[in-house]
């Protein structure tokens, strides 16, 4: 789920998107990742208010929010992000460094979730431990 994928989608037009069921299920995928909480994927009534707050919103939405980040989920992992604690995410373009190490240190294995990261990340997820361990 990217910036990217997103504006291809809206240029598809509501209509022909309506007419395509894996588009339809696409632009609500977007909606409730965007969204949470809301939309209704059988509520076909309010397709159309979905779709214009995905072009009003949505992109602006989707726009990387870390800039800097020694973390990079692949492309392929077959999921638009991952939501875990509080409200917390990691997608494509927004990958935190503090909340990789978080959701790494939970389970190490999950390394294999990211195309990039640092050389030395058991490094600092075992520091994050270490800090946990202290307080």
């Amino acid at each position: 789920m990217n910036k990217e994928r997103l504006e291809e989608l809206l240029q598809i037009g509501y209509e022909q998107i309506m007419n395509d069921e894996s588009l339809r299920n696409e632009m609500m995928d977007y909606y409730k990742f965007l969204f949470p909480n809301s939309g209704c994927s059988n509520c076909k009534n309010k397709h159309k208010k979905y779709f214009d707050k995905l072009q009003s919103e949505g992109v602006e939405l989707l726009k990387p929010q870390v800039e800097n980040s020694g973390f990079k989920l692949r492309n392929n992992i077959g999921v638009l992000g991952i939501n875990f604690g509080g409200g917390k995410s990691i997608t494509i373009d927004n990958a935190p460094d503090e909340l990789c190490i978080e959701f790494l240190k939970a389970n190490p294995n999950r390394i294999s979730l990211f195309e990039v990261y640092p050389e030395n990340w058991v490094e600092l997820i075992n520091n994050e431990n270490d800090n946990a361990d202290e307080e």
